[in-house]
């Protein structure tokens, strides 16, 4: 029984304390401002899926000598395949009225990760020049999206205290140490649900290839981060 009020004791006293710091707090002389950071970062990863479809062909092309045909571009222009490129499904329409070989049709999806804008472009023309045109965008993300974030967050903390030091100085007062900090991080990816690349007339010339190249690019990464701190004034 005493334990038990020795333990309520201490916890009455426990939060008697936090009231009182807490009011302590806020009848505190403070100045109470807002910092904010915007940074715009190049996505360094780009997912593209690619599906192929048997059916999409004439009967001697089969699902194995696109795949071959497509594997030998993109290792043409530079991409590790055995790296980057994986199978994400494998799936076969069949006729269930007249089960013949010639009506099993496959349907394979590869997911290739690129690391910029150019070489998703790039991948996408060398894939058209093979005949495979249904490629989407699956995903667009920056690997070093945490870094860029911390790094925000401390250019808005250091425009939050400016921003106090400047309001302070103009009344000749001390400006003291922070006594509340929130923050707040918003990060806006744009997401590019569908991107196809077809010919005209069936012939792109290399000029436009390049020029395609050359000039494509994706919406930068938005990273914003706010913060509200209370300075006290001395």
């Amino acid at each position: 029984m005493k334990r038990k009020l020795v333990l309520f004791t201490a916890f009455v006293a426990l939060v008697g304390i936090f009231t009182v710091q807490a009011q302590d707090i806020h009848n505190r002389p403070c100045i109470d401002v807002s910092g904010k950071a915007e940074m715009f970062v190049e996505p360094d990863e780009i997912i593209l899926n690619i599906v192929i479809n048997e059916k999409d062909y004439s009967k001697k092309t089969t699902l194995e000598k696109l795949e071959k045909e497509m594997i030998k571009s993109l290792r043409n222009m530079g991409i590790d395949t055995k790296k980057n490129l994986t199978v994400v499904d494998l799936s076969s329409d069949i006729n269930h009225y007249k089960i013949k070989k010639d009506e099993i049709k496959l349907s394979k999806t590869y997911r290739l990760k690129t690391s910029s804008a150019q070489e998703a472009t790039t991948a996408l023309l060398a894939l058209e020049e093979v005949g495979i045109s249904e490629i989407n965008i699956a995903q667009i993300k920056c690997t070093k999206i945490e870094e860029y974030k911390d790094e925000a967050r401390v250019i808005a903390i250091k425009d939050a205290h400016r921003k106090a030091k400047l309001l302070t100085e103009a009344i000749n007062q001390p400006l003291g140490k922070a006594i509340y900090i929130t923050e707040n991080d918003l990060t806006n990816v744009r997401t590019y649900p569908r991107l196809m690349m077809s010919k005209s007339n069936g012939v792109m010339e290399d000029a436009v290839a390049e020029s395609a190249v050359a000039d494509i690019s994706f919406e930068k990464i938005k990273i914003e981060s706010r913060v509200q701190i209370k300075f006290a004034l001395e």
